[in-house]
């Protein structure tokens, strides 16, 4: 798909649809169950990890599993020790802490600012590693209202009307 193509978009809206029960289920476990945030990050990455290697197999792409070079491989696995890790264990922890379990995605959202700033400079200032982007401020502008928004329904005002009363 071209940058043209609104593939992603709805891509983006599926994956809002289907990650919803996740972030209310880690509560809900760890009322019920007693199950602490870090042990249900790691059986639902676990069964995450599964479940797409299940799906590339039955979709007849079992050979896009191995990405290339075993440098390769060794890169991704690293970024998602180092940066999936740290990034998902505290996302996780902070839903399960939260006085409502929609305001840490919220906040965790505002990674889209940093990536759609980071983006263009990297491709700016090394263009041989990384595409151009699309930086037009409407866009940009709608990230951050989205991100306003969300958090606003979400309940977040009070929090932020108690952290500036203390």
């Amino acid at each position: 798909m071209g940058t043209g193509s609104t593939g992603w978009l709805w891509f983006s809206a599926l994956a809002t649809v289907w990650i919803t029960p996740v972030f209310v289920s880690i509560p809900y476990f760890g009322r019920h169950f007693q199950v602490k945030p870090d042990v249900f990050t790691a059986w639902y990455f676990a069964s995450v990890g599964v479940g797409v290697a299940v799906w590339l197999c039955v979709s007849g792409h079992a050979a896009d599993l191995l990405p290339g070079r075993p440098a390769v491989v060794l890169g991704i696995v690293l970024v998602g020790l180092v940066f999936g890790t740290v990034a998902n264990s505290c996302l996780f922890r902070a839903v399960s802490l939260a006085p409502n379990p929609g305001l840490p995605p919220v906040i965790y959202s505002g990674a889209s600012v940093i990536v759609f700033w980071g983006s263009a400079l990297l491709a700016n200032y090394l263009p041989r590693l990384f595409a151009q982007v699309n930086t037009d401020i409407d866009r940009f502008l709608g990230i951050l209202l989205i991100i306003v928004g969300v958090f606003l329904t979400a309940g977040g005002w009070p929090l932020l009307k108690g952290a500036a009363i203390r």
